[in-house]
């Protein structure tokens, strides 16, 4: 996939920033390509930041596997 261009309306695809805090105590931050005509999303890296039962920060980093053509 063209990360400039969207697959399905090839329109120029935008980086942006998501965050959202779960019930759980988890805040995750998520960097995504997304289409604004057609709001295709391709979640590029996320981030997830918790505390353990000790009260020390956990922060884990995932990435999407870009998929074969």
């Amino acid at each position: 996939m063209d990360t400039g261009k969207c697959p399905r309306d090839a329109n120029k695809m935008l980086f942006t920033l998501e965050s959202e805090k779960l019930s759980n105590g988890v805040a995750r931050v998520s960097l995504v390509l997304k289409c604004p005509v057609c709001n295709y999303r391709v979640v590029v890296e996320r981030l997830e930041a918790s505390r353990d039962k000790d009260g020390n920060i956990l922060i884990r980093r995932f990435f999407t596997e870009p998929k074969p053509a």
